[in-house]
């Protein structure tokens, strides 16, 4: 069963962010085979000849503990740690697990993306602290270790008595990759699963795969694990719950894509495909795809972006003004610019948080009046406490945090 979505991704946050004090859990769910909890799982496999490890989480501080973990189980050594993929929360801590012996394994593209967050090493560190609510900013290296063997399709090898299969498909990334161990039906999934909706269209982020996503999803069910550790999350260790699971996952990932691709060659307007594109009851039921990472808005406009340009089909919005020169002029024939900001109130009290935003914004741009920046921030932060997707809720309230702090300086 899949715990409440935002509870658990909080209470990953805060055990390794928060509670740096508290042990660690390295959990066996078969003989050889572990994995530690936290904002991002790391999976640990033993051998007879070495251990293998399975991303390494985003904190350091956290990472040494599950180390201490593996240590006080076994003496051999590391030989090798396999990276899923390349975002920070899988990747970030590996100098923690490598030892002399230790060989690091990730698809090729994996290279790119760490140049790509060395260049935008500010941007992601911004970015990364509004997603997750600012518990981020003390992991500030950029300095990533990086694999010593790549590939471009798939990668074997054989560690002791056991078989490592590296399948890769892209998904959330176009670096992914997920872990099967054939001959004792494991499988690491990395972010392929998520226990939550898919993470396609990230506001914050790049574009993401959702038909690769689909297919690789579909190579996982195929090899029928009994075990399956996701990316973020607990195990599945029923062999029916994860077939179930996958398949309402494939089925969602690939009716976004197929709705998505029907309404853009029919013309129909992005702003209508929201409105118009609805989940099957069963997928909007299933507990393996609710909204609290991912959500269906998301996946629509992150679906729609990675197949079209940027341009709405609005001539107004191709080489628009800036929103204050519009909106001083819409504010220059309205006689009573503070009925604006009363039925901003108004709405404010009915719970109209978004509308609210969409008129006082008006006022923002167009007069920078001081009650409507207060008020602005105080409807953003009523959307922070009532969205229930982890992702939207830390925008809105990082974003009124800000806000806050900047009225206070003016």
């Amino acid at each position: 069963m899949v715990r409440n979505g935002l509870n658990m991704l909080d209470s990953q946050m805060n055990q390794v962010f928060e509670s740096r004090t508290n042990d660690v859990q390295l959990i066996e769910f078969k003989q050889d085979f572990f994995y530690a909890p936290g904002f991002g799982n790391v999976g640990v496999v033993l051998t007879t000849e070495g251990v293998v490890v399975i991303d390494t989480c985003i904190s350091p501080e956290h990472a040494q503990k599950i180390y201490k973990e593996i240590r006080s189980r076994t003496d051999l050594p590391i030989r090798y740690i396999i990276y899923t993929h390349g975002h920070m929360d899988h990747v970030n801590s590996a100098e923690v697990f490598k030892e002399n012996e230790t060989t690091v394994i990730a698809h090729e593209n994996v290279v790119d993306r760490f140049k790509k967050y060395q260049i935008l090493k500010a941007h992601r560190q911004r970015i990364g602290s509004v997603q997750f609510d600012n518990k981020t900013t003390d992991v500030k290296k950029y300095d990533f270790t990086y694999p010593d063997i790549t590939f471009h399709t798939d990668y074997e090898f054989k560690l002791g008595e056991k078989t490592f299969q590296i399948v890769h498909g892209k998904g959330e990334t176009d670096d992914h990759c997920f872990v099967s161990i054939p001959g004792e039906k494991v499988i690491y999934s990395g972010d392929f699963f998520i226990s939550s909706f898919p993470n396609i269209g990230n506001p914050l982020k790049e574009v993401r795969f959702e038909r690769e996503w689909f297919e690789s999803l579909e190579k996982i069910r195929a090899r029928q694990p009994e075990f399956l550790v996701p990316g973020h999350g607990d195990l599945f260790d029923n062999k029916d719950t994860i077939q179930t699971a996958l398949q309402d996952i494939i089925e969602c990932l690939r009716f976004v894509h197929d709705e998505v691709i029907y309404h853009m060659n029919k013309g129909t307007s992005l702003e209508d495909m929201l409105d118009q594109i609805k989940l099957p009851e069963h997928l909007e039921k299933s507990e393996y795809i609710q909204p609290h990472y991912g959500c269906l808005m998301f996946a629509i406009k992150g679906t729609h972006r990675r197949y079209s340009g940027w341009f709405d089909g609005n001539p107004t919005n191709l080489q628009p003004a800036k929103q204050k020169v519009v909106a001083k002029e819409i504010l220059s024939f309205i006689p009573n610019q503070n009925a604006i900001l009363e039925k901003c109130k108004q709405l404010r009290a009915n719970g109209e948080y978004q509308m609210a935003l969409h008129l006082i914004d008006l006022l923002v741009f167009g007069s920078e009046e001081s009650e409507a920046l207060v008020l602005k921030a105080e409807l953003t932060k009523k959307l922070s406490e009532t969205n229930e997707n982890f992702i939207m809720r830390n925008i809105y309230k990082q974003i009124a945090q800000r806000m806050v702090t900047e009225n206070t300086h003016k």
